[in-house]
């Protein structure tokens, strides 16, 4: 599966090539094994992650055209507007001012409902 440099992609290509679905049982193993290793906080996030990456792979049946796909998403996720690289300058929008909301005594309620009720 991996050499003790990293990963093995010459065992991953023949695995593909030779048994598609030994390669996915074994994809998706390898991948919940990192999503388990990772902080507790982080790993619904990671499977949300994943499960948006495997509907991209579902969507487009090439391979390249799924790589391409996520590829851009990545990059729109780091350097479009709001993306990662505007989080980490301090340059997102700020959110825009929110309303007072004004409490009506009882009878005041009843007053309003009643004057829009005959208008």
């Amino acid at each position: 599966m991996s050499t003790e440099a990293g990963f093995d992609f010459d065992f991953w290509a023949k695995l593909a090539a030779t048994d598609p679905q030994t390669f996915e049982a074994q994809r998706r193993a390898c991948i919940e094994e990192c999503i388990a290793a990772a902080a507790p906080g982080q790993q619904a996030r990671l499977r949300g992650l994943q499960w948006r990456i495997d509907l991209e792979r579902k969507k487009y049946h090439h391979p390249l055209a799924s790589s391409t796909h996520l590829f851009n998403k990545m990059w729109t996720a780091v350097y479009g507007a709001g993306g990662l690289a505007d989080a980490l300058n301090g340059c997102l929008p700020q959110p825009a001012p929110s309303a007072t909301v004004l409490r009506f005594s009882p009878d005041r309620r009843e007053r309003v409902r009643g004057l829009t009720a005959h208008s």
